[in-house]
């Protein structure tokens, strides 16, 4: 059984155990404790002022690289699409930024922007599944798309809209293009718009309240980005680099990406908000007219940094 004398020894054995522990930290072991903890913050404190070093260094030689890539784009990009007629499609969540950028490019690299369409969240609002799937199928024949399009006609119906392969999309363009902007899924201009045969998809980070309503609005965002690549001569989606520590968004492009049938066929651009990304745009849209496709950028899932760089 366990007595007073138990505790008292517990006791008497706890308090000679700090005793000891303070003489010798008092004494034959203060000089080497205070040594160590000294000599360690002081190298804590070279690693940090070596860190910050490093890393001024690393953004001085990335600004660089990027103020050069943007000087060289205005030769490198002049002329580059001059026979192509493009239409700029606006995602919900696209940096205002970035399209402006994108614009600007590609109209320095001589293409003829018949559009721009923007997107609302509408287009991908679960709630409007059965409205899109209604007014779709009341505009298809308009512009010629069959009501069995996989469940996807709303989006051959505004692909057809904008694109052609052959130069002409239809008579019910406008009308189709009208209803899309009545039912408040899309915005555009000019109100007169040129048929294209390519495409310039510019996407965003995808939001919404769980992780699975954000990867079904991205989905859907990825498809409409599939069926403009269909419809004329070639897409590429173009995105800024998604937040890493934001865990409440997803990507488009990384959705697309994820489509073993579609990465075969629509090229994307993860960092478009680089001079190197708006290159990526450019090049992409020539191998795209030239029948092939890619994914380009610097995120785990890119199969490249950029495309191949056309020398003519």
């Amino acid at each position: 059984m366990i007595d007073f004398r138990y505790h008292l020894v517990s006791i008497v054995s706890i308090f000679l155990a700090l005793a000891v522990g303070i003489v010798l930290g008092a004494g034959p072991l203060k000089e080497d404790i205070g040594n160590t903890l000294t000599s360690e913050v002081t190298r804590l404190r070279e690693d940090r002022t070596q860190l910050r070093s490093q890393l001024e260094e690393a953004d001085k030689a990335a600004k660089a690289r990027d103020d050069f890539t943007e000087a060289s784009n205005k030769s490198l990009l002049a002329s580059r699409l001059q026979d192509a007629s493009l239409s700029v499609v606006v995602l919900p969540g696209a940096d205002a930024n970035l399209v402006k950028a994108t614009t600007s490019t590609l109209a320095a690299s001589g293409a003829k922007i018949g559009s721009t369409v923007t997107v609302l969240d509408s287009w991908v609002d679960p709630d409007k599944e059965t409205f899109r799937s209604t007014l779709g199928d009341q505009l298809a024949s308009g512009v010629q798309v069959p009501l069995d399009e996989d469940g996807n006609v709303i989006d051959a119906v505004l692909a057809r809209a904008l694109l052609t392969k052959a130069g002409g999309n239809g008579t019910g363009a406008t009308a189709a293009l009208e209803g899309l902007r009545t039912g408040e899924l899309i915005r555009y201009t000019p109100d007169d718009i040129t048929a294209a045969t390519g495409a310039v998809i510019i996407g965003g980070p995808v939001s919404g309240d769980t992780a699975e309503e954000r990867t079904a609005r991205a989905e859907g965002l990825s498809r409409l980005a599939g069926a403009l690549d269909a419809a004329g001569s070639g897409a590429v989606l173009v995105s800024q680099a998604p937040d890493s520590a934001d865990s409440t968004q997803a990507s488009v492009v990384s959705v697309a990406r994820q489509d073993a049938d579609q990465s075969k066929q629509l090229s994307t651009v993860d960092h478009g908000t680089l001079p190197m990304g708006q290159a990526s745009v450019v090049f992409a849209l020539l191998e795209q007219f030239a029948g092939n496709a890619g994914q380009y950028g610097l995120e785990a899932d890119a199969t490249a940094a950029f495309p191949a760089l056309a020398t003519k």
